[in-house]
């Protein structure tokens, strides 16, 4: 009897064992799917999908737009109290470069200062006001020289390019009024014993060649002059050929001694120039 109440127990402890074991794993595994399912909520970051090789995005940098000024703005003058406004440079860059740049402000400074001598160039060819022809436009020793003494010789001395002395800038101005002033000395200077013809043909050699003979010139000087008109020559075209020297050192020579007379010649002058009212202010903004 006993025997059999043993087996009774252990047959209810062993069914006993087995349901609970199967209703626990049926939760366990409930469970599982139930945290498989749900959203993550323990604020953990989702690397889901990224790609690990991936290069990183570049992020572009803020264009910062840059500041100019209003069109009202004054950026140089065409004349005294006449001055040139930023708008009408924009208008002028965007004619000449077809809509590709509408602010002179985007431009470089030398950029800049070519606009503005371009419009001044424009202003001054279009109000431009010539003296009459019997205006004195110099004095040589108290001698006048006329206006159209000065526009006919630039005339010959530019082959008909150019015609009217006021349309010179001071520079040229004062170096043709020192060449009219050289044939003044000259003519007023040379001995009587001399043709008309060889007064006319000074400058060609005749009068020059009985000057040549009092002037020296040295190795010393021939170079130097050498060397300015290499480095003038090529400031202008680096791509220009420039001969030996040796191969120019007659020229080189003759020019010199043409220099070292008109200086004695003119040394002691006084020139005075009469400018017109066409001066045109360079200044820029």
């Amino acid at each position: 009897m006993f025997l059999n109440n043993m087996k009774k127990i252990l047959t209810v402890s062993v069914v006993t064992m087995c349901l609970t074991h199967g209703l626990q794993a049926d939760a366990l595994k409930n469970s599982l799917s139930n945290i498989m399912s749900e959203n993550d909520s323990t604020g953990m970051v989702n690397l889901n999908g990224i790609n690990i090789n991936g290069k990183p995005k570049r992020v572009a940098p803020k264009k910062v737009a840059k500041k100019t000024r209003p069109g009202s703005a004054i950026i140089g003058h065409y004349e005294e109290n006449k001055p040139v406004y930023k708008k009408e440079a924009d208008k002028y860059v965007k004619k000449v470069t077809k809509g590709k740049i509408t602010d002179i402000d985007f431009l470089p400074r030398e950029q800049r200062l070519l606009i503005l001598k371009d419009l001044q160039n424009i202003y001054k060819a279009k109000y431009f006001k010539s003296r009459k022809p019997t205006a004195v436009i110099a004095t040589v020793d108290g001698e006048n020289i006329y206006k159209k003494d000065a526009d006919t010789y630039l005339k010959e001395v530019t082959s008909g390019q150019l015609k009217d002395f006021d349309r010179l800038d001071e520079n040229q101005r004062f170096a043709l009024v020192n060449d009219l002033a050289r044939s003044f000395v000259i003519n007023t200077n040379v001995s009587m014993d001399i043709t008309q013809m060889e007064k006319d043909e000074i400058f060609k050699q005749m009068w020059l060649e009985k000057q040549r003979k009092t002037i020296d010139v040295s190795s010393d000087e021939m170079l130097t002059l050498y060397e300015y008109k290499k480095k003038q020559t090529l400031a202008n075209n680096p791509q220009a050929v420039i001969p030996q020297y040796m191969s120019i050192g007659q020229k080189l020579k003759n020019e010199i001694i043409e220099n070292k007379i008109m200086n004695n010649i003119t040394k002691d002058i006084n020139i005075t120039i009469f400018y017109d009212d066409n001066n045109i202010s360079s200044e820029a903004k």
